[in-house]
């Protein structure tokens, strides 16, 4: 069965010539460094009203009206309200569609910063995300939960912590995938002919350079979790 287009809203920003998808950075002007999410209604109808008064961003979005797909542009807003009302028919929707969790992703990373971006991206993509900031930590969380995939740092407690837990998450959990985030050679210290020389020593099934685009990283976590179905 074709799965349907998830509601959703974006910011179509002239300066960048580009849209923004609440929960991703961004390099618009109006709010770099920042993060839009959805879900906070109130801070993410001030950042939206924002950049759309300040530099004529347009309003995308989609929602479902019953089964029916709708899809609008706002290029004029005139007050939060309008905007208020926007996000309303998209986060209701987000929250009923399909009535069914989504996959759940384990990150380990010990880097505050990165655990938060990509847990946000994640979720608004429908993802659950259980986050761990040590291999010891991963480890002791693995025997009470299972996620349906894990994405494991490389340099944490020690600077080839991921490659070890990865081994016992294999041994323990054969089918299980594991995502490892790495810079081969420099940072690691570890010099390997190529990266299928780290899969196969380690059993990880993919490995992605840090630092990894959002749109890079939910590819791979979408490829391992559709095989694994």
């Amino acid at each position: 069965m074709e799965k349907k287009p998830a509601s959703f809203i974006r910011v179509y920003c002239p300066e960048l010539m580009d849209t923004i998808t609440p929960g991703e950075w961004t390099d618009c002007p109006f709010y770099r460094g920042q993060k839009l999410d959805p879900s906070n209604t109130e801070e993410a109808l001030k950042q939206i009203f924002r950049c759309h008064v300040q530099c004529g961003c347009r309003i995308l979005y989609q929602y479902y009206e019953g089964r029916e797909l709708v899809q609008k542009a706002a290029d004029s807003i005139e007050d939060p309200e309008g905007l208020r009302k926007i996000l309303s028919l998209v986060t209701k929707q987000a929250k009923t569609d399909g009535g069914k969790k989504g996959k759940r992703i384990f990150i380990v990373d010990d880097d505050v910063d990165f655990l938060e971006m990509h847990s946000t991206v994640l979720k608004n993509r429908g993802y659950e995300v259980t986050t761990a900031q040590s291999a010891k930590e991963c480890l002791e969380k693995l025997d009470t939960d299972r996620p349906d995939l894990v994405v494991l740092d490389v340099m944490m407690e020690k600077f080839d912590a991921g490659f070890e837990v990865t081994k016992k998450i294999k041994k323990r959990f054969p089918r299980l995938p594991v995502i490892l985030l790495t810079s081969i050679g420099p940072q690691t210290g570890l010099e390997f002919s190529s990266n299928a020389d780290v899969l196969e020593i380690t059993g990880a099934d993919i490995l992605l350079d840090k630092p990894v685009s959002p749109d890079d990283f939910v590819a791979a976590i979408k490829r391992l979790t559709e095989a694994k179905d």
